[in-house]
């Protein structure tokens, strides 16, 4: 009994810590896509103002700035499926015509070796 409830505390904990995590990469992706805005404003203002309009690295610029959370938001995106989906056990991921070939597939290979 004692086991069965130091495996469940385990399993737990390590659940609320993948979750924790989740939160942790959510707040600096929230904070980080801030920043660079602020930055990107201040920072187009100053070139801007001194006369550094070079249209390449203002196009190079704009890009980083708006490509960081895209591609950074679809990693956060991935953890939270891998989190809230995956990790979660749901047992329904799998496609319903997959689960049947693969039971179909053990019953052929049971047969065959009797």
């Amino acid at each position: 009994m004692k086991n069965q409830q130091s495996d469940l505390f385990i399993k737990a904990k390590k659940r609320v810590d993948s979750i924790k995590g989740f939160y942790k990469h959510l707040t600096a992706y929230i904070v980080v896509n801030i920043l660079l805005l602020i930055v990107k404003w201040r920072v187009l203002e100053i070139l801007l103002e001194n006369g550094n309009n070079e249209p390449g690295f203002l196009n190079w610029f704009e890009w980083n700035v708006i490509g960081t959370p895209i591609l950074w938001g679809i990693g956060l995106a991935c953890h939270a499926f891998y989190v809230f989906v995956y990790e979660s056990g749901a047992k329904s991921f799998k496609p319903n015509f997959l689960s049947e070939w693969e039971e179909r597939q053990i019953k052929k290979y049971m047969e065959e070796e009797q």
